[in-house]
C-alpha cells in the first residue's frame, strides 16, 4: 500500500520490462483483467515530433463541447501532465488510488506470467482506469515510441494522425525513413482517416501503403500557407486564417492537423471556437519564451528533425541578433548531426550535462564544433553564467534534450 506520492513514483519508475516488446498481448491481458472498456472515440497520434502540440490543440478545441481525456508522454513539469480530462490533471491522491490497484495487478501478473508490467504500460493503464471511471467522450492518445508495437496501439482508434517522420529512436525503429514510417503507420486502421504532414519525399511510400491497406490518407501540406511569426504563429489552412500562441513554423502544421481532425469528428465546431482554442494553449518547453529582453528561448528539440525546424523558426525572428546556445544531449542521440546544424546559427556555445544515466560528457560536444564554446558540467552554473553574460543584442537558446529543458525551466523559473 502506497502512502506517499514519492513511493508511487519510486515504484513506477523501477518497473522495467524484461525483454523488448514483440507484441501487445501483455497490455491487452491487463486491460481485460481490470475489466476496462473504451466506450469513447479515440484520436491516436504518432510521429517523430509535434505529437504533443497536436494532441493539446485537439483536446482544447473538443473540450469546448465534450469531456476529453488526454494521455501524453513524456511530461515537462510534473507526472500529472500525462493524464488529463479537459483542463484538469489527475491529482496526486487519484494517482495513489490507481497505483495501489496497479500494484496488486502487477504482483499477481508476475506470479501468473513470470513477467513485469513496465512503467509506460502501468501509466497507460492508470490513465485508462481514470477515463473509464469518468465517462469521457473522446480520448486524445499520444504514442510513446513508434506506433506498431507501442502499448497504446492495442486500442481501436477512430482517427489516426502521423505528424511527421524523422530520424529518432533508430535502434528501435530502423535506420531509414521508410523503416521508421512502417512503424508509425502501424497505428492506422482500414477505412479510417489518417491525417499527416510528412515530408514530400515520403508521399509515395505513404500513398502506396494507404492504397494497399485501404486507408483514407489525407496529406495536408498543400493547404497550409502564409506562415509568419510575431507574438503568435499565424497561418492559413484551406484559405481560412488562424493563429496560435505556440511559436514555431512547424506549429502551423500541428494546428492544421488538429483543425482537420476536429472538423472530421464534428463539423458543427466553428472556426471562431477553433481560433480561440488554439490561440490560448500552454505547452512548456516548446519554443517557449522565458524572457523577452534579452530574449531567452527554451525548446526541447532532441533529434535532428526537430533541431532543423527550430533553426528555421529562429532565423525568422532573430533579425541581427547573435545567437548563444546552451546545449546538452543524451548519449543515444545523434548529437554530432545536431551540433553541425546548430553551427549554422550559433555564435557561441555553453555545453553542459545533466544527471542522467545516458548523459554525455560536455567536453565531447566541444570537440565537435569550431564555434567558440565552453564546457560547464553543472547545468545550473552554466545557466547562471550564460544569463549573466547575455547582452541586449543577443538571443539565448536552451535546447538539446526534453529532460534537460524540464530541469532548466524549473531552475530558471525559481
Amino acid at each position: 500500500m502506497f502512502n506517499t506520492i514519492d513511493e508511487v513514483y519510486d515504484y513506477l519508475y523501477n518497473q522495467r520490462k524484461k525483454e523488448k516488446r514483440e507484441n501487445l498481448n501483455r497490455i491487452k491481458t491487463c486491460f481485460n483483467l481490470l475489466n476496462l472498456k473504451a466506450n469513447y472515440k479515440i484520436i491516436h497520434i504518432a510521429g517523430t515530433n509535434g505529437k504533443g502540440s497536436t494532441a493539446l490543440a485537439i483536446k482544447n478545441i473538443l473540450a469546448n463541447k465534450y469531456h476529453v481525456g488526454f494521455f501524453i508522454s513524456p511530461f515537462i513539469l510534473k507526472f500529472n501532465e500525462r493524464i488529463q480530462i479537459n483542463d484538469r490533471m489527475i491529482s496526486d491522491s487519484e494517482i495513489m488510488h490507481y497505483a495501489n490497484i496497479l500494484y496488486n495487478l502487477n504482483e499477481n501478473y508476475k506470479k501468473e506470467y513470470d513477467d513485469v508490467i513496465p512503467f509506460f504500460e502501468l501509466t497507460l493503464l492508470m490513465a485508462l482506469m481514470y477515463f473509464n471511471d469518468r465517462n469521457i467522450d473522446y480520448l486524445v492518445l499520444e504514442c510513446g515510441l513508434g506506433g506498431r508495437l507501442d502499448a497504446t496501439n492495442f486500442l481501436d482508434s477512430d482517427i489516426e494522425i502521423i505528424t511527421n517522420i524523422g530520424y529518432d529512436h533508430m535502434a528501435q525503429l530502423g535506420n531509414t525513413l521508410e523503416e521508421i514510417s512502417y512503424h508509425k503507420l502501424g497505428i492506422t486502421r482500414e477505412n479510417h482517416y489518417c491525417l499527416t504532414t510528412i515530408d514530400e519525399k515520403l508521399y509515395d511510400y505513404f500513398n502506396n501503403y494507404a492504397k494497399e491497406n485501404n486507408i483514407k490518407l489525407k496529406i495536408l501540406n498543400d493547404d497550409i500557407k502564409d506562415i509568419r511569426i510575431d507574438n503568435y504563429t499565424h497561418f492559413k489552412y484551406k484559405n481560412i486564417e488562424y493563429k496560435t500562441n505556440l511559436l514555431g513554423l512547424y506549429q502551423a502544421k500541428n494546428m492544421s492537423l488538429a483543425i482537420e481532425c476536429v472538423k472530421l469528428l464534428d463539423n458543427s465546431i466553428n472556426d471562431d471556437i477553433i481560433n480561440f482554442s488554439i490561440s490560448n494553449l500552454f505547452w512548456p518547453g516548446r519554443f517557449e519564451i522565458i524572457q523577452n529582453k534579452p530574449l531567452i528561448i527554451l525548446d526541447g528539440a532532441h533529434n535532428i528533425s526537430a533541431i532543423n525546424e527550430l533553426i528555421k523558426s529562429i532565423n525568422l525572428i532573430k533579425d541581427n541578433r547573435k545567437i548563444k546556445i546552451i546545449f546538452t544531449a543524451l548519449m543515444d542521440k545523434d548529437y554530432k548531426s545536431i551540433i553541425k546544424s546548430l553551427d549554422t546559427i550559433s555564435n557561441y556555445y555553453y555545453f553542459t550535462t545533466i544527471d542522467d544515466l545516458r548523459k554525455t560528457d560536455s567536453k565531447i560536444f566541444k570537440e565537435l564544433t569550431n564555434i567558440k564554446s565552453e564546457s560547464i558540467d553543472n547545468y545550473k552554473e552554466c545557466i547562471d553564467k550564460a544569463i549573466n553574460e547575455l547582452q541586449s543584442d543577443e538571443i539565448l537558446l536552451i535546447t538539446g534534450s526534453l529532460h534537460f529543458i524540464s530541469e532548466a525551466r524549473k531552475y530558471i523559473k525559481k
